[in-house]
């Protein structure tokens, strides 16, 4: 009997090593869902009374799992401004800081606004995505994500 259970387990140890050895290909996602990536380009805010003020909006729609990762370059020190805008009360965000181990701010629902004065340089990522409990009842949300960009003084 034991050498039956030795047979069994040197059976899997080189399954175990090989999946042990996978790795993942740079930029996959790990969450579960289907992120699209999308660089947003900010134009001059000519409306503002504010100097230097640059803004955009995107809309989309995602669905079930589906996310979108939009990616906004930005400069240490400058004001970031977020008003979401979703038809489903279970759609969320993240904003990442570039290089951060966790997310800056999270925020969810129909609507949503957040400000921050920038920490550093670099690319700041913006998911959109629908709660865990709504992504898997197949729910689906129309969004529209307003950005403003402003420097110091």
């Amino acid at each position: 009997m034991q050498i039956n259970l030795l047979l069994r387990y040197s059976l899997c140890v080189p399954l175990l090593l090989q999946l042990l050895s996978y790795t993942l290909p740079a930029g996959a996602d790990t969450s579960g869902s289907h992120a699209l990536r999308e660089r947003v380009e900010l134009h001059s805010d000519t409306l503002t009374s504010v100097p230097q003020t640059q803004t955009a909006r995107v809309t989309a729609t995602i669905n079930g799992h589906q996310a979108i990762e939009y990616l906004i370059d930005a400069k240490t020190g400058q004001s970031l401004q977020l008003d979401v805008h979703s038809s489903n009360t279970r759609a969320g965000y993240r904003i990442t800081a570039p290089a951060a181990p966790r997310a800056l701010h999270r925020g969810h629902g129909q609507y949503s606004r957040f400000s921050v004065t920038l920490p550093r340089d670099g690319t700041y990522k913006v998911l959109i995505y629908l709660m865990r409990s709504a992504a898997q009842n197949g729910e689906s949300a129309e969004f529209a994500l307003d950005i403003r960009l402003s420097n110091p003084g």
